[in-house]
């Protein structure tokens, strides 16, 4: 029989950090087949994009000469700004609409009904990531303290959509009543989760980190001179590149871990899980 995960109950925050990885245990081929038919070309522009702007910054020389085309970098970067918002709203619409599956038929997720479920929620989550990326910077441009108070909810607005099909500012809405009295249990899981996350990413950024000290000693010569230009190599572009993919695979974990942090606020709240259980049991009789 298969092992089930049951989000509708309330957790601790060693809790949700454990069933998001067994979850992920349980259900990473499933899931992973889904993203690579939902995600996969969002992906592959993401990395593209992502490599040609890090080989565009990371070309000292050329940024300081008076030759450098400041609309090519302005383009790469609305360039990168937008496939970033497209691929986050189908990776969290992937996986939270497979969770919703998930839930719903024990464990038992269709693909033709989640492609289905993902293509029609695509719209709103688009919408929701870039409003949510307005208000975050919107935040962090006034202080830095408010910039951290909304992302907290904000954090939650993709699950609020799917989970309970919403529209993106009545998710953005939601959140806030959602946190409201549980700010700092919920920013706790997320510091956590995100800082799992980021060790994580440094370890995968390792031969990177290496192969730029290597170049750093080998191109002393060129370097001194001002001639960054021999620090980046094709070994350089790919491994930045795969370093950089990894980081956007490892957040489909916080999307995960998201999820049991919404069911488990929702609980706390509303109580779904407890009274469903109870009809369940009353069904039974």
């Amino acid at each position: 029989m298969k092992e089930l995960i049951h989000f509708k109950k309330q957790r601790e925050l060693g809790d949700i950090l454990s069933d998001t990885f067994k979850f992920l245990r349980l259900e990473y081929k499933p899931l992973f087949k889904a993203l690579m038919r939902n995600a996969a070309i969002p992906f592959i522009i993401l990395i593209a994009i992502s490599a040609y702007f890090n080989t565009l910054i990371s070309d000292f020389s050329e940024l300081t000469s008076g030759n450098f085309d400041v609309s090519v970098m302005l383009l790469s970067i609305l360039g990168m700004f937008i496939a970033l918002l497209f691929y986050y709203a189908i990776l969290y619409g992937t996986i939270l609409n497979y969770i919703k599956l998930y839930i719903k038929n024990d464990g038992n997720v269709n693909p033709d009904v989640l492609n289905t479920n993902v293509r029609n929620s695509l719209g709103n989550l688009t919408g929701l990531s870039f409003l949510s990326a307005m208000l975050l910077m919107a935040g962090f441009v006034l202080c830095i303290l408010p910039g951290v108070y909304i992302s907290v909810p904000l954090s939650l607005t993709f699950a609020i959509l799917v989970f309970n099909d919403k529209s993106a500012v009545d998710a953005i809405s939601d959140s806030f009543r959602l946190v409201k009295g549980e700010w700092w249990m919920t920013f706790a899981t997320i510091l956590v989760m995100g800082l799992l996350l980021y060790v994580a990413n440094i370890v995968f950024s390792v031969p990177v980190i290496i192969y730029s000290l290597v170049k750093t000693f080998t191109s002393a010569d060129q370097i001194s001179q001002g001639d960054m230009s021999s620090m980046i190599d094709w070994v350089y572009i790919t491994l930045n590149a795969i370093s950089t993919a990894i980081q956007y695979i490892l957040a489909g974990v916080y999307a995960i871990a998201i999820a049991f942090i919404y069911f488990n606020l929702n609980e706390k709240i509303n109580q779904t899980g407890t009274f469903e259980t109870i009809d369940s049991i009353g069904s039974d009789l």
